[in-house]
């Protein structure tokens, strides 16, 4: 039930959809948690921004074309998304916004619970948001031998 104490949660995305929405409001749901999630898009991603701190959104999902252009506007950069200067989860701590990349934080998680082979071949196809931090966090991992697959050539 929505009430006073419901925390906003939202996305920020070029084209948002009904996936995301449906998706975190479901678990939000199933969780027990009192938040509720809505997409938005915008032409001002500073004010955009600034709205998450003034009103209090406790949490924003970022997505193209705004995952770079929101840094300047945040108070910390996890080295998460220092190290790709990609954004793509803003947590709001009381006015105070810190940023993360959690595709990078998963997949660096993921390579040391499977205790990759350093030594392995990988292979990345595609050269968009995700693929950028599968393959920092590869190297970051230790992994020399690392093959990117993309349509756009000066993305490889």
């Amino acid at each position: 039930m929505i009430n006073k104490d419901t925390q906003l949660c939202m996305s920020l995305s070029g084209r948002p959809g009904n996936f995301g929405t449906t998706f975190h409001n479901y678990l939000y749901e199933k969780l027990g948690l009192n938040f509720i999630y809505k997409a938005f898009t915008t032409q001002d991603i500073e004010h955009a921004v600034k709205g998450v701190r003034a009103l209090g959104i406790r949490g924003c999902a970022v997505s193209m074309p705004f995952k770079e252009s929101c840094m300047p506007f945040l108070d910390e950069i996890h080295p998460s998304a220092q190290t790709i200067e990609s954004v793509n989860t803003i947590v709001n701590d009381n006015g105070f916004l810190r940023a993360y990349n959690t595709d990078y934080i998963a997949i660096v998680k993921l390579i040391e619970k499977y205790q990759l082979d350093k030594n392995a071949r990988v292979i990345v196809q595609g050269s968009g948001g995700m693929a950028k931090a599968v393959i920092a966090a590869f190297k970051n991992s230790g992994f020399n031998d690392l093959k990117v697959y993309a349509r756009n050539e000066k993305n490889r």
